[in-house]
């Protein structure tokens, strides 16, 4: 969550039953220059009137004031603009700064175990605290949802996973189709090729997913023999039963493995009665942060 001297605010640190005291101690941490942990509570029947978590348990913010002018936290800026995953490590107790990267060996003074934390912690793209000294934030690669296929779903679509923060990039070879103008909230990026010339350019990573959208076999298929050859963590596939029936014949027979053929998720998206393209593109969406959440 970020706060500044004007009392601008970004992002959040809890459902919005202790906003108001971190914004306040944060106004003050900026007036003093001084960082500090505040403690907050679960709400009883005698603290009513008090800051707390009204659902239950307990939450630490730390409040601190420019807390990235560290030379660690430039080099994770500059791996962020490199879509590199790495995470910045900060001493509570010292004041002190590491940048995390996987190709880089823990420095002696930290816990090895610090160092472990920050691999499952960018994997799982969730920052955490690790014991009473330290805080992992994690900075993983970018997350993109592919969408190919500039059919009507895939305009609600691009809104929705732009609104849970992944890049919305759009693919077809059909120049009518994939016109920008034709999405109320525009593509992250609009690929007018074929899906092998647009996925070797993308080189789909274990923090893509992808949605085959076209109901043409030229297109879809040809889409889905790359993606299932990479690390993607989402493949769906829109189509009825039998249609996903004839794909995976047509992809076995092609040599792809029953477990490679498996990781398709079609008829795509959660079952949930969706009819509309609007309908459909919540269920996709739906499934998409699914399988995000699922080792969380």
């Amino acid at each position: 969550m970020g706060i500044n001297v004007q009392g601008s605010v970004v992002g959040s640190v809890s459902g919005g039953c202790v906003e108001t005291a971190v914004i306040d101690a944060a106004q003050q941490a900026l007036e003093l220059g001084t960082a500090h942990l505040v403690d907050f509570g679960e709400l009883t029947d005698e603290s009513v009137w008090e800051v707390g978590l009204s659902c239950g348990g307990r939450i630490g913010v730390w409040i601190e004031p420019d807390p990235y002018e560290s030379d660690a936290w430039v080099e994770c800026t500059d791996w962020v603009d490199q879509d590199e995953p790495c995470a910045l490590i900060q001493d509570y107790g010292g004041q002190r700064y590491w940048a995390w990267n996987a190709d880089r060996p823990c420095p002696p003074e930290l816990p090895a175990e610090v160092w472990i934390q920050c691999a499952e912690a960018v994997v799982a793209r969730r920052s955490r605290g690790f014991g009473d000294g330290y805080f992992i934030l994690a900075l993983p690669r970018k997350e993109r949802l592919i969408i190919v296929g500039a059919v009507h779903i895939a305009i609600p679509l691009v809104a929705m996973a732009k609104a849970i923060g992944v890049e919305a990039i759009v693919v077809d070879p059909r120049p009518v189709l994939a016109d920008p103008s034709r999405f109320a909230t525009t593509p992250d990026q609009m690929i007018a090729v074929w899906p092998h010339d647009a996925l070797s350019y993308l080189s789909p990573n274990e923090s893509d997913y992808a949605v085959v959208l076209t109901h043409d076999p030229k297109i879809d298929d040809a889409a889905l023999k790359i993606l299932l050859k990479s690390p993607v963590r989402y493949i769906g596939a829109l189509g009825s039963r039998t249609t996903q029936e004839k794909r995976r014949k047509v992809l076995a027979e092609l040599g792809f493995s029953e477990e490679e053929i498996g990781r398709i998720h079609g008829p795509v998206g959660l079952p949930i009665g969706a009819r509309s393209p609007e309908e459909i593109a919540v269920s996709i969406i739906a499934q998409i942060v699914q399988v995000r959440n699922a080792d969380l």
